[in-house]
């Protein structure tokens, strides 16, 4: 009997200390996705058949604090979580950390998703966020632009092209 309870309770001490490695280790991916940045900016800017993508997120001082201290592990937090979140081919990525500003930025390229000379397909990054090019943005001759809150975030949204546009509800063309 007693060597019973001493084989449960080695096989519960085990589990902790597995539970608590993994909270350990996925922890800060789920922490610094973004949902406790002060602001959001993203910008993507189209360039022949490459966007290039940039995240800005600004923190609290004792965020921004905390992301210092595990840089590497928020690098490639960041990385993931833009992989999981958008499957698009990409590339190039690299986050820089602004400490003055406190702000940490996320860049790629992505690729892939020009169906004609420069012509769009935006859906990718649109339904992640459940945005539509006609009914949420503004736009201007060469930019659409959106401004609202996403996963309780404040978040500007600009999409930039070196020609005048025009556009449909997830793509974008030569105007």
């Amino acid at each position: 009997m007693f060597g019973k309870v001493i084989i449960v309770a080695v096989i519960c001490a085990a589990l902790i200390g597995v539970s608590a490695w993994w909270v350990a280790q996925r922890g800060p991916a789920s922490l610094w996705q973004g949902e406790n940045a002060v602001e959001r900016y993203i910008k993507i800017v189209a360039d022949g058949p490459v966007l290039h993508y940039q995240e800005t997120l600004f923190w609290d001082e004792n965020q921004f604090s905390k992301i210092m201290e595990n840089q590497n592990v928020f690098q490639f937090a960041q990385i993931e979580h833009f992989n999981e979140k958008y499957s698009v081919a990409a590339d190039n990525f690299s986050v820089e950390f602004d400490e003055e500003n406190k702000t940490t930025t996320l860049r790629c390229d992505v690729h892939g998703k020009e169906y004609a000379e420069n012509s769009y397909d935006l859906l990718w990054f649109l339904n992640a966020h459940g945005l539509d090019l006609i009914y949420d943005f503004t736009k201007s001759e060469r930019e659409l632009s959106w401004a609202g809150t996403i996963d309780n975030i404040s978040t500007t949204i600009v999409f930039s092209f070196p020609f005048p546009i025009d556009h449909c509800h997830g793509h974008v063309w030569p105007a």
